[in-house]
Parts: structure tokens; sequence; C-alpha cells
């Protein structure tokens, strides 16, 4: 396989999964490393948001020592992929990089975005010293099968800045108050699931994250990066196109879907 595909698959791996394997340098035991495990959220760019504890073994070893690598994988606690029967012939992504608290500037946007997939990490605000961290990318690692293992650099694996990051909300606005019944093409298009309500939750420059009847966050990636409001409007008329034509039956009433040209507006 290519490395461009790779990079895009492995992207879409990190997307997909909720946990992944924090690994430290201890401080306690000084020279072992030392592996947690933590929800996460990956930003537009390509960057990990994690929301810890100060009173964490690893966030006190993240303090001491801000290197550190984050490990997902294809298994049966990502959030809509099958159990692999061995771990080894499964999708592994290895994120290598320096962490360090998210500066006071930047903490409400990511807060907003990161309590949106994870609702029920709001509870921990004001307690236990619970703070943002960021994992900048400086190296990837990613397997995702035989004669498909690279070595990705930070540039290469680094999306630029989406233009459409400070009207993010209102695209999303506008799909959940317009376009549910698209939403709901997709959701059984990619996941077999006959929602009666799809609410899209968050736009990368890769994919977006839509819930279904208030389950957990899913991530539908686009056929081609998105970097402005119209590329995301073309990808998300293609993701409707497309669910159309595999002749995926609607959940709504006949007569009241909405074309696929309709998300253009």
């Amino acid at each position: 396989m290519n490395k461009f595909k790779s990079i895009a698959n492995s992207r879409r791996l990190l997307r997909e999964c909720e946990l992944g394997v924090l690994s430290t340098h201890s401080k306690a035991n000084e020279g072992y490393p030392f592996g947690s495990v933590s929800t996460y959220m990956s930003t537009a760019t390509g960057d990990i948001i994690f929301y810890v504890s100060d009173l964490a073994q690893h966030t006190k070893n993240i303090n001491q020592n801000e290197k550190m690598c984050f490990t997902v994988f294809t298994n049966s606690e990502n959030r809509h992929n099958a159990a692999v029967e061995d771990p080894n012939a499964g999708a592994r992504l290895s994120i290598l990089g320096n962490a360090s608290v998210v500066s006071n500037s930047e903490t409400e946007s990511i807060k907003e975005r990161f309590f949106t997939l994870y609702p029920d990490s709001r509870k921990y605000q004001g307690t236990h010293d619970f703070k943002f961290y960021r994992l900048r990318t400086e190296r990837v690692r990613f397997i995702g099968g035989f004669g498909d293992i690279h070595w990705i650099s930070e540039s290469e694996w680094r999306l630029d800045t989406p233009q459409w990051l400070e009207s993010e909300q209102n695209m999303i606005e506008h799909m959940n108050e317009d376009h549910m019944d698209a939403m709901q093409l997709m959701c059984e298009h990619h996941f077999a699931i006959r929602a009666m309500r799809v609410e899209m939750l968050l736009i990368n420059p890769d994919g977006c994250f839509v819930a279904a009847d208030a389950g957990k966050p899913l991530y539908i990636p686009f056929n081609e990066l998105a970097y402005t409001s119209l590329e995301v409007r073309q990808q998300l008329v293609a993701l409707t196109y497309a669910a159309r034509a595999a002749h995926v039956s609607p959940t709504i009433k006949p007569g009241e879907a909405q074309t696929e040209n309709s998300i253009s507006h």
C-alpha cells in the first residue's frame, strides 16, 4: 500500500478510537517506562489532547519529562470496530512527541470540543486539579498489516489549520437543523445503524463525528481533505450520494428526504 493511503488510514484509526495507552517516563521508578490508559481527543491538525488530573502518576511523569508515546490499536473497545481475534493482525499506531499543559488562551475552545465527545468529563471540572494536556506529534509509527508499515514524519502527519475552524459550529447547526435525513443515510450506510435521530458533533479536515440516537460518537471519514467550508459541503454531499447509491433504505418517511445537492446551500 502506498504511504499516502497509509497516512490516511492511520489518521482514521486515531479518530475512530476513544482509548489509548500513555507511555511516560516514570518519576517514581527512574529509568522505567510507565503505561496507563486514557481517553483522548485528536485535534483538527493531528495533535492529541488529554484531560488528566495532577494527582495521576502519568501526569507527574509528564511534568518531569515531557517526552512520551501514545498508542492506539484496533480492538473491541474502539467506538465501532469489531473485535480482532488476533491483536497482531489489527492496525496500530504509536505517536511520539512532547506533552505540555494547554495554554489558557486555547483551553476554552479545546474544552468544548473535548466535552462534546466526552460529556461525562464535565463533572471533573474544578475537581482533583484536572487540566488539558497536548501531545504535540513529532513522529508516528503505523502498522496497518503485512507490507503496510511506515514511519511518518511530523510534516507528513500534520494537517493544515482549516479555514472554517471558527465557523465550525455554524456548519454543525446547519446539518443538525436541515439535514438529519442525510446523516441518517450515512449512519445506515457506514455502520448499519437505523437511527431515529442523528446529531453532528464535530468536524475535522478528514471527516466528522456524529451521534446516532444519543449513542457514542461515530467517525465518518471524508474522501478528500476539506480545508474550506465549500470543501466540507462537497464532502458531505459525496457521502450522502454514496449512501443513496448503495441503495440503503432511508429511516425517514418516503418523500421527506432531501436530495444530496441540498447540502450545498
